[in-house]
């Protein structure tokens, strides 16, 4: 990976972090109206994290040079899906393949030890998320969609 593609795919997950905010607090708010307020605070501590993660993404771009309007292309809308139901959102967020695609990229800033080591902090953050909704779908297979609901509340 160039370093002009590896800038490229660091605004695109800047981008990304934004969106999955703004679709983990829309997951929230509907779960926590539905009376499921533990998954609905689980997803309120992803939307933080996350953005949090965007703004340290999009400081940093800014450090390495990147104006806002080269900015432009990476914040163009990423589509993510809304889902009613929690088993679907849990299905549609859980990207294992992340924390791969996490490692090339702090490969591809190897001699850039800032950034290098903010993509470490973040593959560790992303195992954790992984591994939260890995264990909540192991639980819908095991006690059933009803009681997971139950367990939920």
């Amino acid at each position: 990976m160039t370093k002009e593609e590896a800038l490229k795919a660091f605004a695109y997950l800047g981008a990304v972090w934004f969106g999955n905010s703004k679709q983990h607090f829309a997951f929230s708010a509907y779960d926590r109206l539905n009376g499921w307020n533990k998954l609905a605070d689980k997803w309120k501590e992803e939307a933080e994290e996350e953005w949090a993660e965007a703004e340290e993404v999009l400081t940093r771009l800014v450090e390495l040079g990147c104006k806002p309007a080269d900015l432009q292309e990476a914040m163009k809308t990423v589509e993510f899906p809304f889902c009613d139901d929690p088993k679907q959102q849990i299905e549609s967020d859980y990207q294992p393949e992340a924390v791969k695609e996490l490692s090339l990229l702090a490969e591809a800033f190897a001699d850039d030890y800032p950034t290098r080591k903010l993509i470490e902090k973040w593959i560790d953050g992303e195992k954790d998320h992984m591994a939260w909704e890995a264990q909540y779908l192991h639980l819908i297979d095991k006690i059933g969609y009803e009681n997971f609901l139950i367990a939920m509340m």
